[in-house]
């Protein structure tokens, strides 16, 4: 029915670009406390989408950092040649840890603002403020990860271990 599949690596990782961009402008407009058209016209389902984008983008950056894992401990083991180019580099394996462990929070406070917002009854402040907040740095790291690899496919160390042009 759709063309477009998330199934598989490179459709992921443009969907994960388009949301780590609407994280950013999710936050923006919330730190600025400005009106936008959406929120004027939509209303209702405004709220939803300003927690369910950060969510999104840490569940989409948690499967990368997951499969990444997955391909690490293949490799480590020997049981098969899963292992793609640059995923031993130091830089992408402290990119994975740091990328998934603020995916991860960013998802818990996503998941405590839906389940606050919609199934207990409390009052008080809101916490979708941080889902917010942390799932914009998520954004604005996934862009710099995704600048980062495409300089540096192999690490920035591969560079200067090859060969040197005369």
């Amino acid at each position: 029915m759709f063309a477009f599949h998330l199934d598989n690596p490179v459709g992921r990782r443009v969907a994960e670009l388009v949301l780590a961009v609407l994280a950013i402008l999710l936050t923006a407009e919330v730190v600025n406390e400005s009106v936008i058209l959406f929120e004027t016209v939509l209303g209702l389902l405004w709220f939803p989408v300003r927690i369910l984008v950060p969510g999104l983008l840490a569940l989409s950056v948690l499967v990368g950092v997951l499969a990444h894992g997955i391909r690490l401990s293949s490799t480590v083991l020997g049981s098969g040649n899963r292992i793609q180019p640059g995923d031993t580099a130091v830089t992408r394996i402290l990119a994975s840890i740091v990328l998934g462990t603020l995916a991860a929070f960013t998802l818990l406070w996503a998941v405590v603002s839906l389940y606050i917002h919609y199934l207990a009854e409390t009052g008080g402040v809101s916490p979708s403020i941080w889902a917010l907040l942390f799932g914009g740095v998520l954004g604005a790291l996934v862009l710099l990860r995704a600048v980062f690899f495409q300089l540096f496919p192999e690490g920035p160390l591969s560079r200067l271990s090859g060969p040197s042009v005369e």
